[in-house]
């Protein structure tokens, strides 16, 4: 699953409201989901979990303070899911995509080109030269990657927390 879309926002800026939106977005909304599915799961004796978050999990982004507080939530709350629920077969992995061209990014990228006063174009040409492999990635680079985390394929990789990014990020 991935949250909806946070505020984009500077500490200072953020209202109580804020928090416990970003919170309920950012977080508390895998739960929901998580609780919803692991009866079955582990009935079953096995089921894949894959929490959905950003690339912030490695590395922070620009005015998004929410995102990457409860993001960090999302993780250690899947590293203790998968030594928990491993006796059942349940493997369970937090996965970040990286700059994928979507609306959220669009959003962002608008915002970032009105406060550098450049088109939005002229942002995202930019922006994609900045990548190690100069191009946004791709909805289906990183769908691929959380097939397999979920394939047969997979029967080792639990707890971990990968970004799907193209080397963008560069924390360990």
């Amino acid at each position: 699953m991935i949250a909806p879309a946070r505020k984009a926002s500077t500490f200072e800026a953020l209202t109580e409201a804020d928090w416990a939106d970003g919170y309920q977005k950012c977080l508390y909304s895998y739960t929901t989901a998580i609780c919803a599915a692991l009866p079955y799961m582990k009935k079953g004796g096995s089921g894949r979990i894959v929490n959905s978050t950003s690339s912030s999990i490695k590395q922070e982004l620009d005015n998004l303070i929410l995102s990457n507080t409860f993001r960090m939530g999302v993780v250690g709350m899947s590293k203790t899911m998968a030594r928990e629920f491993g006796p059942y077969n349940i493997m369970v992995n937090t996965m970040g995509p990286g700059r994928i061209y979507t609306d959220r990014i669009k959003y962002l990228n608008t915002i970032r080109a009105e406060k550098a006063g450049i088109t939005l174009e002229e942002y995202n040409t930019r922006d994609a030269a900045s990548f190690p492999q100069k191009r946004y990635q791709t909805a289906d680079e990183y769908a691929r990657s959380v097939v397999f985390i979920c394939s047969p394929a997979n029967s080792a990789i639990s707890g971990q927390v990968i970004c799907v990014d193209g080397a963008m990020t560069t924390a360990y």
